[in-house]
């Protein structure tokens, strides 16, 4: 454990020492110029004056959170650092982009979050490295960008980052989106992997916004979207963890699917497939959007049984305002963060914007997969969230959520020093978060 930790640290100086000679080099490069500009636009950045030339931009995401529970069972009522990371993109060249990010705080990530460099042409990227997989509305937008505390239970069933190649940009002066990419198919770089499969992931996702540029603002908000992804998979790679909104950060699961299944430990598996269809309108500060993901393991083959598919669903529907008027905005087939109005100024009497989220979400899981006795997954799970945003400044806001989650079979949580097993069939979370996002 102490090994482990101080080769953290050591990676974490490792970084830190690589983006402050990076961010030398091109303010050298800067000053050899004689004039740069330097400011803050999403990020605070080094900009040299050259037109097409090198640009710096340094950021990060601190998130600060409390947590509680209604339930007796859920002894996690406490404080968290749910993230803290160091952000640093910028452009070589007009056509030469690159990003990377890094994550000090260690209980959920490999520590590196993202690390990629991109060729860029018009509206049109081709993009190398380690980053998002293109699926589902919901994962592509920013933290800043979600009304709530946590994504979705469908979250749980999309791809995450990995490593890979991806094409993406835009048709039709934004009114088409697209993103194409080739992955390994195993999680981002510090995952797990065995040898027996080597066909990489494709994935895709595109976005259909046809009355983006229409004149009518009751209707140029709307777009539809759809993902997918295929790939032939490892044994290993069998590693499904659903959560709701309280479980997050913790080791308690909705449904737990991995190699080590009821039956015994997987021999053999065929391939993963995805699907997600999604839906968003906005109408000045009103929005409503929506998605449905499935995801289906084919071919997983316990030792000594025969093989058979494990089928899995979720979905969620979401109820957004701007109290204080500010607008909703999908760009590129993305939500945009809240920028408000007028910034928060006790002086000027101007507090921020204030925004409200509603959400409804359920999830189906293969009750063929669950062993009963265990009492680590779930059949079928709903939740309702109602979060209330605070964003004092652009790059700071107070997230205020209340989740209930019920559950159809019972999960197990913890077991007493005297032997006994506490089991929950509800959840209520309660999360108040501060965070800081630059």
């Amino acid at each position: 454990m102490f090994k482990c930790a101080q080769n953290r640290l050591k990676e974490s100086y490792f970084f830190i020492a690589l983006v402050l000679c990076l961010a030398m080099v091109l303010v050298q490069d800067a000053f050899a110029e004689r004039i740069f500009f330097a400011g803050y636009k999403g990020g605070f950045y080094l900009r040299s004056e050259e037109e097409g030339g090198m640009e710096l931009k340094l950021g990060g995401a601190l998130q600060a959170d409390y947590r509680g529970y209604n339930e007796s069972q859920l002894a996690g009522n406490g404080f968290d650092v749910r993230r803290a990371r160091l952000v640093f993109r910028g452009a070589l060249t007009r056509w030469v982009r690159f990003g990377m990010e890094y994550e000090f705080q260690g209980n959920e990530t490999d520590n590196l979050v993202d690390a990629y460099v991109e060729g860029v042409n018009g509206n049109h990227a081709l993009r190398f490295g380690q980053f998002r997989e293109p699926f589902s509305l919901e994962w592509q937008c920013r933290d800043k960008a979600l009304y709530f505390s946590e994504r979705s239970m469908a979250w749980s069933l999309s791809p995450h980052r990995d490593v890979g190649v991806m094409l993406h940009g835009q048709f039709f002066n934004d009114g088409l989106s697209y993103a194409l990419g080739l992955f390994n198919g195993d999680g981002d770089d510090g995952s797990s992997r065995g040898n027996e499969q080597d066909s990489p992931e494709m994935t895709g996702r595109f976005v259909l916004a046809p009355f983006k540029n229409s004149t009518l603002s009751f209707i140029n908000g709307f777009q539809v979207g759809a993902s997918a992804s295929y790939a032939n998979i490892e044994t290993l790679n069998v590693n499904l963890k659903v959560k709701s909104s309280g479980m997050a950060a913790t080791s308690i699961n909705v449904y737990d699917l991995s190699h080590n299944t009821k039956f015994g430990v997987l021999q053999d598996v065929d391939s993963r497939v995805r699907v997600g269809l999604e839906v968003a309108w906005s109408v000045g500060p009103l929005a409503m959007m929506g998605e449905c993901i499935q995801l289906s393991y084919q071919g997983l083959e316990p030792v000594g049984q025969d093989p058979k598919d494990a089928d899995f669903s979720a979905w969620y529907g979401a109820f957004l305002w701007n109290i204080t008027g500010e607008a909703i905005l999908f760009n590129r087939g993305i939500m945009q963060p809240v920028y408000p109005n007028r910034n928060f100024n006790p002086d000027e009497q101007t507090w921020g914007a204030f925004c409200l989220g509603v959400r409804v979400e359920h999830f189906n899981g293969d009750r063929d997969w669950i062993n009963t006795d265990a009492h680590v997954s779930t059949e079928k799970a709903d939740a309702f969230s109602l979060a209330l945003n605070w964003v004092l400044f652009p790059m700071c806001r107070m997230v205020f959520d209340v989740t209930h989650t019920r559950m159809s079979d019972p999960i197990r949580v913890r077991v007493l020093s005297d032997g006994q097993v506490d089991y929950i069939t509800r959840e209520n979370c309660f999360t108040a978060r501060c965070s800081l996002d630059f």
